[in-house]
C-alpha cells in the first residue's frame, strides 16, 4: 500500500514538472495569454447569459412566492367560513 502511495506522489510530482516546463517554455515564446479573443468572447456570453438567467430565476421566485401567499390568504378565508371544516391551522383540507 505505501509503494502504491509513493508511486501516485511520483507520478503527480512529474506531472506537475512537465506542466511546469510546457508553462515555462510557452511563456518564453511569447504565448502566455491563457484566453484567445474568441475564448474571452465567449467566456463574458456565458456570464452575460448566466446573470439573464439569475433574474429570470429571481422573477419566477417572486412570482411563486407571491401566488403561494395569494393561496394562503383564499384557504385562511375560506377556513373562516360558516362552513368550515375543523382542520389545524396550516394544514390543506383532504382531498376528496
Amino acid at each position: 500500500m505505501l509503494a502504491l502511495v509513493l508511486a501516485m506522489l511520483l507520478c503527480v510530482a512529474l506531472g506537475v514538472g512537465v506542466v511546469g516546463y510546457v508553462m515555462i517554455e510557452a511563456r518564453r515564446e511569447g504565448r502566455g495569454e491563457f484566453w484567445t479573443p474568441e475564448g474571452e468572447e465567449l467566456i463574458a456570453g456565458a456570464r452575460r447569459r448566466g446573470e439573464q438567467v439569475r433574474s429570470r430565476g429571481e422573477q419566477l421566485g417572486r412570482s411563486a412566492a407571491q401566488r403561494t401567499q395569494a393561496l394562503r390568504e383564499r384557504r385562511r378565508s375560506a377556513s373562516t367560513a360558516p362552513s368550515a371544516q375543523d382542520d389545524a391551522p396550516g394544514e390543506y383540507p383532504a382531498a376528496s
